[in-house]
């Protein structure tokens, strides 16, 4: 019962990364440079899905794969994608937060948009770097 819900909190937080990947990167992808329209509105409706979603599988699978990446049945490869997509998170949801407040001028909040984009980058390459390795040792 347990091991059905961790795998639908999965499955949903990967349909809601997905989603968050199509709208962030394909507008751009079309020669946008800037997220706007439907896209922003779609992008800005799946985030808060995704974060509560990472966060219950990060809880999840940080006491699955421990921090100290000994006696953990993943590899040691696995565990640290795992933890490096985690640390990459947290700039990511905190420079978009920062950006829409008036605490910061605007040149700062530029630099917090460029943050955003690079860090869910570097999420995004992995994510494939993580699927590429598990198919890998899945034969």
């Amino acid at each position: 019962m347990f091991s059905s819900r961790i795998n639908m909190i999965n499955t949903l937080w990967f349909i809601s990364f997905i989603g968050m990947a199509i709208t962030g990167f394909f507008p751009l992808i079309l020669g946008n440079t800037t997220l706007n329209g439907w896209w922003m509105i779609l992008h800005v409706s799946i985030a808060p899905l995704f974060s509560i979603l990472l966060a219950i599988g990060a809880l999840h699978c940080a006491k699955k794969m421990g921090i100290d990446f000994k006696d953990a049945p993943e590899s040691k490869l696995s565990r640290i994608i795992f933890w490096f997509f985690l640390f990459l998170f947290i700039p990511n949801a905190l420079s978009i937060l920062f950006s829409m407040n008036t605490w910061f001028v605007s040149s700062t909040q530029y630099v917090f948009l460029e943050v955003h984009f690079y860090s869910a980058i570097g999420m995004l390459l992995l994510v494939v770097l993580h699927f590429n390795f598990s198919r890998k040792n899945k034969g």
